[in-house]
């Protein structure tokens, strides 16, 4: 009995599994507009608008294009790698989201 409740203690431990976090596109904004996460996590890019967003991620070494959502849609993105980037909207340039990634 004791080993079981030493199992289910590391593997319930904060920080063990990969956590994914939901953006929100609504109102031509990123919300939140900053993250902190650690590699392994994801994001969920869901589309609250009636208008298309496209996710871009410009950043060298972790740039990538999601591609067009359309109202109601979602996307993900696997972070990979440590370091701090920013995403971007390619049909609004205004909503930033900022990412930091720890290891």
């Amino acid at each position: 009995m004791r080993r079981l409740f030493v199992v289910l203690a590391l593997s319930s431990a904060p920080g063990a599994q990969a956590a994914e976090h939901l953006v929100a596109m609504q109102d031509a904004t990123y919300t939140p507009a900053r993250i902190e996460a650690r590699v392994g996590d994801s994001i969920r890019f869901v589309n609250r608008d009636p208008v298309d967003h496209e996710v871009f991620v410009p950043t060298v070494g972790h740039a990538v294009d999601l591609g067009k959502q359309e109202p109601g849609k979602e996307a993900g993105l696997a972070l990979g790698r440590p370091g701090r980037f920013e995403v971007e909207c390619v049909f609004h340039p205004e909503m930033l989201l900022t990412v930091e990634v720890g290891s």
